[in-house]
């Protein structure tokens, strides 16, 4: 695995840890903010994931297909360019559910590449 996939890999469980500890505080205390704060913070977390997930390399993403990294990209697509019509609920799903999977996927693959 290429320093760079390395970096990204250990980037993308990092923020999963901060989403899993954001999702941790519960969904009423995300949905409570009259700022919607823990949303945008949850938000800010899926799209860096994703610029994360557009910098690995061909080959690492081709050789974990279970992966669903072209999903990843689109929610940070969806996220970063349509923001008038940011599904908070789905965000929400997606830190609380889908990042756990996520990190574990990411971490499996470092785990691999350093031999452990």
């Amino acid at each position: 695995m290429s320093e760079r996939d390395d970096r990204c890999l250990r980037e993308i469980v990092r923020l999963c840890d901060d989403g899993t500890q954001l999702a941790a505080r519960g969904h009423e205390w995300y949905v409570s903010d009259e700022l919607n704060t823990p949303g945008l913070a949850a938000e800010s977390i899926i799209i860096k994931i994703g610029e994360n997930v557009a910098r690995l390399s061909e080959e690492t993403v081709v050789a974990n297909p279970q992966v669903p990294w072209s999903s990843i990209k689109r929610m940070r697509d969806r996220l970063a360019h349509h923001d008038e019509a940011t599904d908070y609920e789905a965000v929400w799903a997606t830190i609380s559910v889908e990042l756990p999977r996520v990190r574990a996927a990411a971490a499996s693959l470092l785990a691999e590449a350093s031999g452990d």
